[in-house]
């Protein structure tokens, strides 16, 4: 699984919890587990399409923040200072991507829930219907 459908899916998790979220893919007849098959293609596009939109300022914040909340905890751990020292530069690079990305997936559900929320659920309407 890619960098983008791990974001895209812990997203679409996060908003599978509103009742309200899951009502026009459940009409269609589609349950959380039904939707996997449809992360690259359909989520993971929305998903970068909000981030685009978010760029200049209010999604530099948002990485910002998560940096500090991904790296933060874990440097103070010798057992992690000592793994990070024997990882190569793109084994640390692939590391902070990964987690980052789905951190700032999840901040942005926090903050700007109704964006992705209509993202996600106008890329979804166009496969079915």
């Amino acid at each position: 699984m890619c960098v983008y459908c791990r974001a895209a899916s812990a997203v679409l998790d996060a908003l599978w919890e509103d009742p309200g979220f899951r009502e026009d893919f459940t009409r269609h007849g589609y349950d959380l587990a039904d939707l996997g098959k449809l992360v690259h293609d359909v989520f993971v596009p929305a998903y970068l399409d909000v981030k685009r939109a978010l760029q200049g300022g209010p999604l530099e914040m948002l990485e910002a923040q998560v940096t500090d909340d991904v790296v933060g905890p874990l440097v103070d751990r010798p057992s992690f200072r000592a793994l990070w020292a024997e990882w190569d530069p793109p084994t640390r690079e692939a590391f902070l991507r990964e987690q980052s990305e789905m951190q700032l997936g999840l901040l942005i559900v926090a903050i700007h829930e109704n964006h992705l929320a209509g993202a996600y659920k106008a890329a979804f309407l166009k496969v079915v219907e």
